[in-house]
């Protein structure tokens, strides 16, 4: 019997053993272990063994990275106000030995560290200047930070000094004085805006009626000349063809040029029944590209599929010809470069109406699976019967397949959105951006290198057009305005008596529409 009672004390025995030796440390974790009350030795995660009642685990120590977030603490500024300050800290256990034995609660410690170095930082500044710098109170509870911890064994990945919260009653102390800065300075704004507006008034009435007598007396030559048809070069836009220039392109007779890009060289055509025409002929180095050729075939298409929203309409084109070519719907008048070059920023009643003749153009354009991709004043018309888009040479097809080489940006420098650069694919919305640049420049607001006359040319504008500018031009796509959003915010409130062009840009206007001799 003693015997089994022997066998009986000696396994429990054994069993308790084997249960105090056996130790499992969970992932991201070590645990230290003491012997006779001294440090032994570190166990790292999974299954250890350890000597019974001779060594004991004393500490578990997380290597995970901690997100502490601080009680508010009120610290005390220069000028004796009061402040709460909320922190967070980011920190990780690099040497658990040391964590475990240098400090008796290292989160704790960190937290008063972080309190103390705080009142000596903001103690020694006034209130506003630890609302402006809170960047430089950041680093340097950051630089202490790391400095300590390090001896702790602790690495110090991010301070965040989340909020400086003075009392309320200051609070809103600061709220009306910061409402009264803003109320005088939209008083200033708005009389420096009107007397802008005046004198550019007073400025206007005068050019308007130089150039209404000089339009009255070229009206009145006009009327009384019996002869042909002008030449070309007399007709703003239109140049004489150069030697070396084609007399015939297709079935079309040309008789001035009317403009030169990167493609190729636009001239005026006429067919054989009288119709004007705008003709686009590829440059030959061009056209001996067989990448190009498609390119331009493509633009040929993207035209096609969008003509009669508000652009020019396909008349006949060839892209297979030795010399691809395009004709489109000759659109008199100046393109909107020409007239903010001339002339500088449009008034607001014709803002409001470019901005809505465009966005119906680009709902059009969209709604026929098309990205324009370079939207921008020299690509925009200004006729006699509204803005018109042209230009598609390097428009794409939402379904489509590219045609550029591999990290070549396509666009106008300024008017491209910054997906565009970034190589992300293009959507609609870069179209949008370009829009917003656009209009921005018409309305004389871009670039604010100024914020102070920035702010009074938006003053000048209606509040929605400033919103959908504004949305127009944020870094994300998701965050832009469709062309529908701008045809449903503006209205035009524009009479039939009532021109939306200012007088020097109707005269403009008037003056490209004047007719043109056609070639013998």
């Amino acid at each position: 019997m003693s015997v089994v009672i022997l066998v009986s004390i000696l396994g429990v025995f054994l069993v308790v053993v084997l249960v105090r030796s056996v130790k499992v440390v969970p992932q991201a974790r070590v645990a230290i272990v003491e012997r006779f009350g001294r440090y032994a030795r570190t166990l790292d995660a999974g299954l250890n063994v350890v000597v019974p009642f001779i060594e004991r685990i004393k500490y578990m120590v997380d290597l995970r990275e901690h997100v502490v977030p601080f009680p508010p603490q009120p610290v005390l500024t220069l000028d004796g106000v009061v402040v709460q300050v909320d922190t967070v800290v980011y920190f990780e256990v690099t040497d658990p030995r040391t964590a475990a034995y240098e400090t008796a609660d290292y989160v704790r410690a960190i937290e008063h560290l972080a309190a103390a170095v705080l009142r000596n930082i903001i103690g020694d500044l006034r209130f506003e200047q630890a609302l402006a710098e809170r960047a430089a109170v950041n680093a340097g509870l950051r630089d202490v930070l790391i400095e300590v911890a390090a001896r702790w064994g602790i690495r110090i990945n991010r301070v965040e000094l989340k909020a400086v919260e003075p009392p309320v009653a200051m609070q809103e102390s600061m709220e009306k004085r910061v409402r009264a800065e803003y109320d005088k300075l939209a008083g200033v704004l708005r009389a420096e805006g009107d007397k802008h507006a005046a004198l550019l008034q007073a400025e206007t009435e005068r050019e308007v009626a130089a150039i209404r007598a000089s339009a009255e007396r070229a009206a009145a030559q006009a009327r009384s000349y019996q002869g042909p048809p002008l030449d070309a070069g007399s007709v703003p836009g239109h140049l004489p063809l150069r030697p070396g220039d084609p007399h015939r392109i297709g079935r079309f007779r040309l008789s001035a040029r009317l403009g030169r890009g990167g493609m190729g060289t636009v001239y005026l055509g006429h067919s054989p029944g009288g119709r004007l025409v705008a003709v686009k002929a590829v440059r030959p180095e061009l056209a001996a590209d067989p990448a190009f050729r498609a390119r331009f075939a493509r633009e040929i298409d993207a035209a096609r599929r969008v003509g009669g929203y508000h652009t020019a309409a396909v008349v006949a084109a060839d892209p297979d010809d030795e010399l691809p070519w395009l004709a489109t719907e000759y659109i008199p008048g100046p393109s909107l470069h020409d007239v903010l070059r001339q002339h500088g920023p449009l008034p607001a009643r014709t803002v409001h109406v470019l901005a809505i003749g465009v966005a119906e153009t680009l709902e059009g354009i969209h709604a026929c699976g098309i990205v324009h991709r370079d939207l921008k004043p020299g690509n925009i018309i200004i006729s006699a019967a509204g803005p018109r888009v042209i230009d598609f040479g390097i428009a794409r097809a939402l379904d489509g397949t590219a045609l550029t080489r591999v990290n070549q940006i396509i666009g106008t420098q300024g008017f491209l959105a910054p997906e565009q650069l970034t190589g992300a694919p293009v959507t609609p919305a870069v179209d949008l951006y370009a829009f917003g640049m656009v209009l921005s420049l018409a309305a004389g607001i871009t670039p604010p290198t100024d914020p102070d006359s920035h702010h009074a040319a938006q003053n000048l504008l209606p509040a929605p057009l400033v919103a959908l500018i504004t949305r127009c031009l944020s870094p994300d796509p998701k965050s832009r305005p469709t062309p529908t959003d701008f045809l449903e915010h503006l209205h035009d409130d524009t009479t039939e008596d009532e021109d939306w062009l200012p007088p020097p840009v109707r005269t403009l206007v008037d003056l490209h529409n004047s007719p043109t001799a056609s070639p013998p």
